[in-house]
Protein backbone atom coordinates (compact mmCIF):
# COMPACT_ATOMS: atom_id res chain seq x y z
CA UNK A 1 0.00 0.00 0.00
CA UNK A 2 1.50 3.49 -1.03
CA UNK A 3 2.22 5.85 2.18
CA UNK A 4 0.11 8.06 0.34
CA UNK A 5 -2.91 6.10 1.03
CA UNK A 6 -2.75 6.31 4.81
CA UNK A 7 -5.71 7.87 6.43
CA UNK A 8 -5.58 8.82 10.34
CA UNK A 9 -8.00 7.43 12.47
CA UNK A 10 -9.61 8.19 16.01
CA UNK A 11 -7.91 4.95 17.29
CA UNK A 12 -4.02 6.23 16.14
CA UNK A 13 -1.43 6.80 19.00
CA UNK A 14 0.66 9.07 16.05
CA UNK A 15 -0.34 11.13 13.69
CA UNK A 16 1.64 12.60 11.44
CA UNK A 17 0.48 15.48 9.13
CA UNK A 18 2.45 16.83 5.92
CA UNK A 19 5.42 17.49 8.02
CA UNK A 20 8.09 19.11 6.52
CA UNK A 21 11.85 20.09 8.11
CA UNK A 22 14.52 22.37 6.84
CA UNK A 23 17.86 23.34 8.36
CA UNK A 24 19.55 26.67 8.30
CA UNK A 25 16.40 28.26 6.15
CA UNK A 26 17.93 31.74 6.27
CA UNK A 27 19.89 30.75 3.83
CA UNK A 28 18.16 28.96 1.55
CA UNK A 29 17.94 26.29 3.76
CA UNK A 30 18.26 22.26 3.52
CA UNK A 31 15.61 20.40 3.31
CA UNK A 32 15.84 16.95 5.17
CA UNK A 33 11.76 16.13 5.59
CA UNK A 34 9.16 17.14 2.47
CA UNK A 35 5.59 16.54 3.55
CA UNK A 36 5.41 13.37 5.42
CA UNK A 37 2.71 12.02 6.51
CA UNK A 38 2.21 8.69 8.52
CA UNK A 39 -0.07 7.01 11.31
CA UNK A 40 0.73 4.18 13.92
CA UNK A 41 -2.17 3.17 15.64
CA UNK A 42 -2.60 2.38 19.06
CA UNK A 43 -0.42 -1.11 20.01
CA UNK A 44 0.87 -1.61 16.80
CA UNK A 45 4.96 -2.10 16.04
CA UNK A 46 6.16 -0.09 13.37
CA UNK A 47 9.17 0.35 11.85
CA UNK A 48 11.08 2.99 9.73
CA UNK A 49 13.55 1.99 7.20
CA UNK A 50 15.67 4.09 4.75
CA UNK A 51 19.13 5.26 3.34
CA UNK A 52 21.74 7.01 5.36
CA UNK A 53 20.59 10.87 5.74
CA UNK A 54 17.18 10.33 4.57
CA UNK A 55 15.74 11.95 7.97
CA UNK A 56 14.28 9.03 10.04
CA UNK A 57 16.15 10.05 13.17
CA UNK A 58 15.10 13.71 12.96
CA UNK A 59 11.58 12.32 11.77
CA UNK A 60 11.60 10.44 15.07
CA UNK A 61 12.78 13.88 17.16
CA UNK A 62 10.22 15.47 16.09
CA UNK A 63 7.39 13.32 17.31
CA UNK A 64 9.60 13.49 20.07
CA UNK A 65 8.53 17.02 20.43
CA UNK A 66 12.46 17.15 20.86
CA UNK A 67 12.96 19.26 17.12
CA UNK A 68 10.68 21.16 16.14
CA UNK A 69 9.10 20.84 12.98
CA UNK A 70 9.35 23.63 9.64
CA UNK A 71 5.69 23.01 8.30
CA UNK A 72 2.91 20.23 9.28
CA UNK A 73 1.72 18.69 12.51
CA UNK A 74 1.83 16.25 14.94
CA UNK A 75 -0.63 14.75 17.01
CA UNK A 76 0.29 12.28 19.78
CA UNK A 77 -3.20 10.01 21.33
CA UNK A 78 -5.23 12.77 19.34
CA UNK A 79 -3.41 16.27 20.95
CA UNK A 80 -0.78 18.66 18.94
CA UNK A 81 2.08 18.08 19.71
CA UNK A 82 3.77 21.37 21.29
CA UNK A 83 7.34 19.56 22.99
CA UNK A 84 8.21 16.72 24.79
CA UNK A 85 6.00 14.76 26.52
CA UNK A 86 7.44 12.08 28.42
CA UNK A 87 4.67 11.05 30.26
CA UNK A 88 3.03 9.82 27.03
CA UNK A 89 6.09 9.22 24.72
CA UNK A 90 9.37 7.65 26.18
CA UNK A 91 12.51 7.07 23.81
CA UNK A 92 15.19 5.16 23.21
CA UNK A 93 18.53 5.99 21.57
CA UNK A 94 21.09 3.93 19.72
CA UNK A 95 23.81 4.43 22.63
CA UNK A 96 22.54 3.81 26.30
CA UNK A 97 23.32 6.41 27.65
CA UNK A 98 23.47 5.65 30.98
CA UNK A 99 25.14 7.35 33.98
CA UNK A 100 28.39 5.11 34.44
CA UNK A 101 27.71 6.47 38.26
CA UNK A 102 24.55 4.97 39.11
CA UNK A 103 23.25 1.26 39.26
CA UNK A 104 20.58 -0.42 37.02
CA UNK A 105 18.52 0.97 38.59
CA UNK A 106 19.20 4.11 39.49
CA UNK A 107 19.52 5.07 35.78
CA UNK A 108 15.44 3.40 35.15
CA UNK A 109 14.62 5.18 38.19
CA UNK A 110 16.20 8.84 37.00
CA UNK A 111 13.48 10.24 34.76
CA UNK A 112 10.95 9.72 38.10
CA UNK A 113 13.86 11.25 39.92
CA UNK A 114 13.69 14.36 38.18
CA UNK A 115 9.82 14.98 39.11
CA UNK A 116 10.46 14.14 42.69
CA UNK A 117 7.68 12.17 44.56
CA UNK A 118 7.87 9.23 46.78
CA UNK A 119 11.34 7.68 46.88
CA UNK A 120 9.81 4.10 47.72
CA UNK A 121 7.34 4.01 45.03
CA UNK A 122 10.63 5.31 42.46
CA UNK A 123 12.15 2.50 43.40
CA UNK A 124 9.72 0.03 42.94
CA UNK A 125 8.69 1.17 39.62
CA UNK A 126 12.60 0.88 38.34
CA UNK A 127 12.59 -2.56 39.37
CA UNK A 128 9.36 -3.41 38.33
CA UNK A 129 10.50 -2.22 34.86
CA UNK A 130 13.85 -4.14 35.37
CA UNK A 131 11.82 -7.12 35.86
CA UNK A 132 9.84 -6.16 32.75
CA UNK A 133 13.16 -6.73 30.44
CA UNK A 134 14.50 -9.82 32.53
CA UNK A 135 17.15 -7.89 34.37
CA UNK A 136 15.77 -7.65 37.67
CA UNK A 137 18.75 -10.01 39.02
CA UNK A 138 21.31 -6.70 38.01
CA UNK A 139 19.40 -3.94 39.98
CA UNK A 140 22.55 -3.02 41.39
CA UNK A 141 25.08 -3.73 39.09
CA UNK A 142 26.64 -0.63 37.21
CA UNK A 143 27.05 -0.12 33.50
CA UNK A 144 30.30 -0.95 32.82
CA UNK A 145 29.38 -4.54 34.68
CA UNK A 146 27.14 -5.16 32.25
CA UNK A 147 26.72 -6.56 28.95
CA UNK A 148 26.16 -4.46 25.38
CA UNK A 149 22.60 -5.85 25.04
CA UNK A 150 21.71 -5.99 28.87
CA UNK A 151 22.75 -2.08 28.73
CA UNK A 152 20.57 -1.42 26.08
CA UNK A 153 17.57 -3.49 27.82
CA UNK A 154 18.19 -1.28 30.93
CA UNK A 155 18.08 1.90 28.50
CA UNK A 156 14.37 0.18 27.64
CA UNK A 157 13.08 -0.07 31.19
CA UNK A 158 13.79 3.51 31.78
CA UNK A 159 11.92 4.50 28.39
CA UNK A 160 9.24 2.17 29.95
CA UNK A 161 9.52 3.67 33.25
CA UNK A 162 6.99 6.77 32.99
CA UNK A 163 4.21 4.39 31.63
CA UNK A 164 4.30 6.33 28.23
CA UNK A 165 1.89 4.77 25.62
CA UNK A 166 4.93 5.15 22.74
CA UNK A 167 8.19 4.01 22.67
CA UNK A 168 10.26 5.40 19.58
CA UNK A 169 13.19 3.53 19.42
CA UNK A 170 16.20 4.70 17.02
CA UNK A 171 18.60 1.78 16.00
CA UNK A 172 18.71 0.25 19.66
CA UNK A 173 20.68 -2.31 18.72
CA UNK A 174 22.67 -1.22 15.72
CA UNK A 175 26.00 -1.23 17.93
CA UNK A 176 25.22 -4.83 18.93
CA UNK A 177 26.96 -7.87 16.68
CA UNK A 178 24.30 -9.93 14.65
CA UNK A 179 23.76 -12.61 16.83
CA UNK A 180 23.00 -10.52 20.04
CA UNK A 181 21.16 -8.24 17.78
CA UNK A 182 18.86 -11.26 16.56
CA UNK A 183 18.07 -12.16 20.09
CA UNK A 184 17.09 -8.51 21.49
CA UNK A 185 14.91 -8.73 18.68
CA UNK A 186 13.28 -11.37 19.93
CA UNK A 187 13.28 -9.94 23.54
CA UNK A 188 11.69 -6.48 22.54
CA UNK A 189 8.63 -8.51 20.51
CA UNK A 190 7.98 -10.38 24.51
CA UNK A 191 8.36 -6.46 26.19
CA UNK A 192 6.18 -5.58 23.17
CA UNK A 193 3.88 -7.63 23.93
CA UNK A 194 4.04 -7.70 27.60
CA UNK A 195 3.47 -4.07 28.17
CA UNK A 196 1.06 -3.07 25.05
CA UNK A 197 3.11 -0.24 23.99
CA UNK A 198 2.57 1.32 20.70
CA UNK A 199 6.56 1.26 19.19
CA UNK A 200 7.99 3.16 16.05
CA UNK A 201 11.43 1.80 15.62
CA UNK A 202 14.23 2.97 13.08
CA UNK A 203 16.73 1.07 11.63
CA UNK A 204 19.08 0.03 8.99
CA UNK A 205 18.14 -3.60 9.28
CA UNK A 206 15.56 -5.24 6.46
CA UNK A 207 15.59 -8.75 8.58
CA UNK A 208 15.40 -6.60 11.70
CA UNK A 209 12.62 -4.70 10.40
CA UNK A 210 10.37 -7.01 8.90
CA UNK A 211 10.98 -9.60 11.83
CA UNK A 212 9.65 -7.13 14.45
CA UNK A 213 7.00 -5.35 12.38
CA UNK A 214 3.05 -4.71 11.54
CA UNK A 215 4.36 -2.51 9.40
CA UNK A 216 7.29 -1.19 7.30
CA UNK A 217 7.73 2.21 6.25
CA UNK A 218 10.20 3.08 3.29
CA UNK A 219 11.87 6.28 3.19
CA UNK A 220 13.87 7.78 0.25
CA UNK A 221 16.45 10.32 0.73
CA UNK A 222 17.07 13.83 -0.40
CA UNK A 223 14.78 15.01 1.26
CA UNK A 224 12.89 12.26 2.92
CA UNK A 225 10.10 10.93 2.06
CA UNK A 226 7.98 8.18 2.88
CA UNK A 227 7.70 6.13 -0.46
CA UNK A 228 6.23 2.78 0.73
CA UNK A 229 4.05 0.94 3.60
CA UNK A 230 3.75 -2.34 3.65
CA UNK A 231 1.93 -4.27 5.87
CA UNK A 232 3.79 -7.70 7.39
CA UNK A 233 1.64 -10.75 7.01
CA UNK A 234 3.44 -13.02 9.58
CA UNK A 235 1.25 -14.63 12.52
CA UNK A 236 2.53 -13.86 16.22
CA UNK A 237 4.41 -14.37 18.44
CA UNK A 238 7.20 -13.72 15.71
CA UNK A 239 9.39 -16.95 15.10
CA UNK A 240 13.41 -17.04 14.10
CA UNK A 241 12.07 -19.32 11.54
CA UNK A 242 10.14 -17.33 9.86
CA UNK A 243 13.24 -15.22 8.92
CA UNK A 244 14.21 -18.19 6.41
CA UNK A 245 10.53 -18.19 4.89
CA UNK A 246 9.59 -17.70 0.77
CA UNK A 247 7.04 -14.84 2.56
CA UNK A 248 10.29 -12.74 4.12
CA UNK A 249 12.53 -13.27 1.52
CA UNK A 250 9.80 -11.82 -0.71
CA UNK A 251 9.21 -9.08 1.23
CA UNK A 252 12.69 -8.52 2.04
CA UNK A 253 13.32 -7.99 -1.65
CA UNK A 254 10.58 -6.02 -2.35
CA UNK A 255 12.34 -3.18 0.59
CA UNK A 256 15.81 -4.30 -1.01
CA UNK A 257 14.62 -3.30 -4.31
CA UNK A 258 12.68 0.37 -3.51
CA UNK A 259 15.67 1.10 -1.83
CA UNK A 260 18.59 0.19 -4.34
CA UNK A 261 16.45 2.25 -6.57
CA UNK A 262 17.67 5.04 -4.82
CA UNK A 263 21.06 4.73 -4.92
CA UNK A 264 22.87 6.69 -8.19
Amino acid sequence: MSARGIVAGTADAIVVRSVSKSFGAAAGGLKVLDDISLNVANGRFVTLVGPSGCGKSTLLQIIAGLVPASEGEILIEGEPLAGPRPSATGIVFQDALLLPWKTAAQNVEFPLALRGGDATRRRARALDMLALVGLAEVAESYPHQLSGGMRQRVAIARGLVEDPKILLMDEPFAALDEQTRTKMGGELLQIWERSSKTILFITHGLTEAIFLADTVLVMQARPGRIVERIDVELPRPRSYDMIGSEYFGRVRNQIWHLLAEQVP
